[in-house]
């Protein structure tokens, strides 16, 4: 008689709850995956929480890599925003009637933007960002070799769309994907301002609200001065979320190599 030895039972896998809870722990104290197994360890709170047991075991910084890595392959972060988003709707949290759409982008330095390699002789910059080349407001040109956030919010700070695409890619490049064709009004920045915006926007039914900016031998009016200034009041409340990413979240620079 042939013997079969015994598979040995698996683990038993953790509720996906607690795994993005944990997530948004690690997002909110800005926690690496090492860091935030070891919270879990140790911080009743972060336990109750994550709704883990004092006798439960606790995920790996392995397990909490892994599933963050699912989410974006699975496209999944984008369907968790569009569900949380419509229950705030459901709720009338979230006002869909006469909404307005404020679209910008910035810029996040990449975790590794040095030049020099590393023990295996290949490059130890984040090989997927790209450098972006800005004017501040003093004219001096500042250069950041990262990613860009493109964000989507309304009046009162709701993110409604969200992509990252490195630091090379144009913010106008994201227009579309940001765009939720039944908003009434879009505020964006002069670097949205196009032809092709203008006239995408009138199909639509999409009041413009886009800072229109000059080109050589063809300055901005007066009018467009002063349009320029009335639209960046409402405008400026996209900016708010950035904020909060980098002052909170710690954003200014990335935790992770790669999109």
């Amino acid at each position: 008689m042939k013997y079969t030895p015994r598979r040995r039972a698996s683990r038993p896998s953790y509720p996906l709850l607690t795994l993005l809870r944990g997530l948004l722990l690690g997002i909110w104290y800005k926690l690496l995956d090492e860091e935030l197994a070891s919270s879990l360890a140790r911080d009743l709170l972060f336990r109750r929480f994550c709704r883990l047991e004092l006798s439960s075991d606790i995920p790996d910084a392995t397990t909490l890599g892994r599933f963050s890595q699912q989410l974006v392959e699975y496209d999944f972060w984008e369907k968790l925003l569009g569900e949380v988003n419509q229950q705030l709707e459901d709720q009338q949290v979230i006002m869909t009637e006469g909404r307005v759409n404020i679209i910008d982008a910035t810029p996040v330095e990449a975790a590794q933007s040095g030049s020099g390699n590393g023990v295996d002789g290949q490059p130890t910059k984040d090989a997927e960002a790209g450098w972006h080349v800005k004017q501040d407001s003093r004219g001096n040109l500042k250069s950041t070799y990262g990613y860009s956030v493109h964000m989507g919010v309304d009046e009162d700070g709701f993110i409604h769309r969200q992509t990252v695409t490195p630091d090379n890619v144009h913010d106008s490049r994201e227009r579309d994907t940001l765009l939720l064709g039944d908003e009434s009004q879009l505020y964006a920045d002069a670097a949205y301002s196009s032809a092709e915006t203008r006239e995408k926007l009138a199909r639509f039914g999409i009041a413009d609200r886009v800072q229109r900016k000059g080109y050589r031998d063809h300055p901005l009016s007066v009018a467009d001065h002063q349009r320029n200034k009335e639209i960046a009041v409402t405008r400026s409340g996209g900016e708010r979320p950035f904020a909060t990413y980098n002052w909170l979240y710690g954003l200014a620079r990335t935790r992770f190599m790669g999109l």
